[in-house]
């Protein structure tokens, strides 16, 4: 009986009948009171419905916990990028300026006429990246806080309290340890 006791206990509420026979086969002699701590654990299948609803409730509350933590990662990307955004957006017009300073150095300056224009080159090519590079991140900045939204529309409420929940679970493990602290009493463990 105690190696059934120690089953998982959503196990244990489920189906107790072995618990119930090996009770049956014993009573009478074994002392009364240990069959009145026993008894209990032969009938733990009467809250089944509570123990598994607060094992669900556990469970729930555990895949709650993670889509939050998901949600949250999903803001703080979306915040990352957007700094992002307003940081390449700020920066436009230092590259405007610089491609400025270099026409100028190009006209003062005839004998890096070569070298000044490579720099005008890959200057303007920056620029013309600079649309596309904003617009691909704000798309991104967009997804990620369309997935953030939606997984924060779709978090279920799980109902009573975990401290409830807890309660049932702890009542039903005490019963299972009265009826294992007995059985070590009679058996001499």
């Amino acid at each position: 009986m105690r190696t059934l006791l120690q089953d998982d206990i959503g196990r244990l509420v489920g189906d107790a009948s072995p618990i119930w026979q090996l009770l049956n086969d014993i009573r009478g002699r074994i002392p009364e009171e240990a069959t009145e701590t026993l008894e209990p654990a032969a009938h733990i299948e009467s809250i089944q419905t509570s123990v598994f609803r607060a094992l669900r409730h556990v469970a729930d509350r555990a895949q709650l916990a993670k889509t939050r933590e998901e949600a949250d990662s999903y803001k703080h990307q979306a915040q990352d990028v957007h700094q992002r955004i307003n940081f390449l957006k700020n920066s436009r017009p230092d590259i405007v300026g610089t491609i400025d300073r270099l026409k100028r150095r190009r006209a003062e300056l005839a004998k890096e006429m070569e070298q000044v224009t490579k720099d005008i080159a890959a200057e303007e090519k920056r620029l013309q990246k600079l649309p596309s590079v904003i617009a691909g991140l704000k798309q991104e900045r967009q997804n990620l806080a369309r997935e953030g939204i939606r997984l924060h529309r779709h978090m279920p409420e799980i109902p009573g309290s975990a401290d409830d929940d807890q309660r049932v679970l702890d009542s039903a493990d005490q019963i299972r340890q009265r009826a294992i602290t007995t059985i070590d009493a009679l058996l001499g463990l």
